[in-house]
């Protein structure tokens, strides 16, 4: 007589929270510059102001048609990195440069800077 055995199930583990001290740092500051990018192109302040260290955010520029042109990132001296983002949005093209940080909380922009070349 054959007979059956249980199989275990393997459930996937959540990977911890990626911070540009555990992960490829620059990819990690671009992460978070996109994925603020993103919340507001889907018209969510909120949770696009989860992504910063201070202020709220302000870019009324940003919205459903804005395509992201091109990403260039830099890391600083002082272990910051600065990301350059060229925009095209309904209201025309923007350039807008971020500063991300490391902080107690995790990686946060703590300074942003747009421009309408």
């Amino acid at each position: 007589m054959r007979r059956t055995l249980p199989v275990a199930r393997r459930f996937p583990t959540r990977a911890p929270a990626a911070t540009p001290a555990s992960v490829g740092e620059d990819a990690v500051a671009e992460g978070i510059v996109r994925a603020y990018i993103d919340a507001l192109r889907r018209g969510d302040p909120a949770a696009a102001g989860t992504y910063l260290g201070n202020g709220a955010p302000d870019e009324s520029f940003i919205d459903a048609s804005t395509r992201v042109t091109n990403v260039n990132t830099t890391r600083n001296a002082d272990g910051s990195y600065q990301i350059a983002v060229s925009m095209q949005t309904s209201q025309g093209a923007y350039n807008e440069t971020f500063v991300v940080v490391n902080t107690a909380n995790g990686a946060r922009i703590l300074g942003k800077n747009a421009t309408k070349p």
